[in-house]
């Protein structure tokens, strides 16, 4: 990542683009820490995030001793606009795209605090920094 360009998504709000930007930013400078360390000196590269990588983290399911795990759009639906439902609760889940819920991505501590649970419950383990800003990337395109 040498630059990463800030995006002005159609249909999202300014405090929500910058919020998301910043995040972006922030995980793309991670994720060249992250890969600099592992490299341990020797060349490296680092991936620029994209919609698909996104796309792909977001429908993306697992097997845990046996059983499949949940994907995000187990909840969330296949379509991030839609109102999505908890699958155990049961409760019902505003849109997680920003473009069709103002309220999303507008606390920066607010989304560390939802990767962290939903990554947690999701893959049992915490996102990398490339995760979330693929991840970003893709909820930023959704129109």
């Amino acid at each position: 990542f040498d630059q990463v360009l800030p995006v002005q998504a159609q249909g999202v709000s300014t405090k929500q683009s910058d919020i998301m930007n910043k995040l972006i930013a922030n995980y793309a400078e991670k994720a060249k820490a992250d890969a600099a360390a592992k490299a341990q000196g020797k060349p490296f590269a680092v991936e620029p995030f994209t919609v698909e990588g996104g796309r792909q983290i977001f429908l993306m399911t697992r097997t845990w001793e046996g059983d499949a795990q949940p994907a995000c759009a187990a909840c969330h639906t296949n379509d991030p606009k839609n109102e999505g439902k908890h699958i155990e609760t049961k409760k019902p889940i505003k849109p997680l795209a920003p473009v069709a819920n103002p309220e999303r991505f507008t606390d920066v501590s607010k989304v560390e605090a939802n990767f962290a649970k939903h990554c947690r419950e999701v893959y049992s383990r915490d996102c990398t920094a490339s995760e979330k800003g693929h991840f970003l990337t893709y909820l930023l395109s959704v129109k």
